[in-house]
């Protein structure tokens, strides 16, 4: 420990006033040289930037380290810190995680290992997922001769300044933060099982490919659904835009209304809150408007997503509208189904993507359809189940949100 720091951090725990100090991360670490001799180890890991040190089976679903050379790779015991080079959007100048497996691993010569003392490990955990040694990172290194690597001598590395508090308030913050990320991972879990929830439930509430009626229904419906095509059931036509699409005056201005494209349709079965591009009057006429509550589906680059429209918008080329049905129809459900088939074309289609598709193949597609009672009760009870999984969703990023924040005015 070494010098002063003058600057406190924004937010700090009731009680603590005293300055922090400023060490070298070389002061409070020693780099791990312990090669996997004898081959002692086999678990090979990997320190990912969002999900931290894994095993790397579990993140590549295969080997990629060659068994013959593991002796040369670094040991990696538990609480050891690992720096990993390659740089992403969610690490722009690599991550540095922690070994919280409980178990000993090794890893490629190319990470750096280092192993702490002096400093509570998950306040320092904490520290390194804010983005505050980022600029010390910035000023000493660069991405080297490769765009994906972070390039930086371990001897500059070691020089790294770390702020540290007292050893009471370094374990409030860890203690903190480790409770924090233990609610957001309580919120992931809960989020991943309603979707998973609904992924059984449309595979059950929808027939399967080759019957009639679903496995299971709500009370009182008995009746097989009704197979139909999908050119005689629905009128349908595609959006469209003036040509050609650089052209300045057929975006923004006064007047400009929403511009539905595809990346614009969400899998939630919703529209983005914003279009990407907004069309202006001039242009207005030379498109399709769409009212709000119609269901619309790409046909382009990512075929078969499908959204009801929130607001009023006008529609590209890119995308079909369902403008009307011969029989009452639950735009919901229709959502549903739609979604469906196209599911079930993907399956079909080799590789699994449909590559292209015509307005002709579309409306020889058979759909298949109960009674509008039933269609409501599935659509009703589908829309709710997706409003409770968006609620859930927004809880998770505000929580997310608020880490971010805490991260960055939490730690100097």
């Amino acid at each position: 420990m070494s010098d002063k720091i003058i600057n406190s951090p924004q937010i700090r725990f009731a009680g603590f006033t005293d300055a922090w100090e400023q060490c070298k991360l070389g002061g409070i670490s020693e780099k791990v040289t312990e090669k996997n001799k004898d081959n002692n180890y086999s678990e090979t890991l990997t320190n990912s930037a969002e999900l931290g040190i894994i095993n790397q089976r579990d993140f590549f679903d295969k080997d990629i380290s060659n068994k013959k050379n593991l002796d040369g790779y670094y040991v990696v015991r538990p609480d050891d810190f690992v720096y990993n080079p390659r740089i992403s959007n969610f690490a722009p100048v690599g991550p540095i995680k922690r070994n919280n497996l409980g178990r000993t691993g090794i890893m490629s010569p190319l990470y750096y290992v280092f192993r702490t003392h002096d400093v509570d490990k998950t306040y320092l955990e904490k520290y390194f997922s804010s983005n505050s040694w980022h600029i010390f990172m910035k000023l000493n290194g660069d991405s080297g001769a490769r765009s994906d690597r972070f390039a930086i001598k371990d001897s500059v590395f070691r020089e790294m300044p770390i702020p540290i508090p007292s050893v009471e308030e370094q374990a409030k913050i860890g203690t903190f933060f480790k409770q924090l990320d233990n609610f957001i991972t309580l919120h992931q879990r809960k989020l991943e099982l309603l979707k998973d929830m609904k992924k059984n439930l449309l595979h059950k509430m929808f027939p399967k490919d080759g019957a009639n009626t679903p496995e299971i229904r709500f009370a009182g419906f008995t009746d097989a659904w009704e197979p139909r095509r999908l050119g005689d059931y629905a009128n349908f036509r595609r959006g469209s835009f003036p040509q050609p699409y650089g052209n300045r005056e057929w975006y923004d201005g006064d007047g400009a209304m929403p511009f539905v494209q595809v990346v614009d349709v969400t899998d939630n079965l919703v529209l983005v809150d914003d279009t990407k591009q907004k069309i202006s009057k001039l242009a207005q006429p030379k498109s399709v408007f769409v009212p709000k509550g119609k269901v619309l589906v790409t046909l382009q680059g990512s075929i078969g997503r499908v959204a009801i429209t929130q607001y009023d918008s006008f529609v590209d080329r890119t995308l079909l509208i369902f403008e009307g049905y011969e029989k009452p129809t639950d735009q919901h459900f229709w959502a549903y189904i739609i979604q469906k088939k196209f599911e079930i074309e993907r399956n079909k289609a080799p590789g699994g993507t449909i590559k292209t598709i015509t307005k002709e193949a579309l409306s020889s597609f058979e759909v298949l359809l109960p009674e509008y009672k039933e269609q409501r009760q599935i659509g009703t009870f589908f829309n709710q189940l997706d409003n409770l999984i968006t609620l859930h969703q927004r809880e998770l990023n505000t929580l997310e949100k608020l880490k971010k924040s805490l991260l960055q005015q939490m730690f100097i």
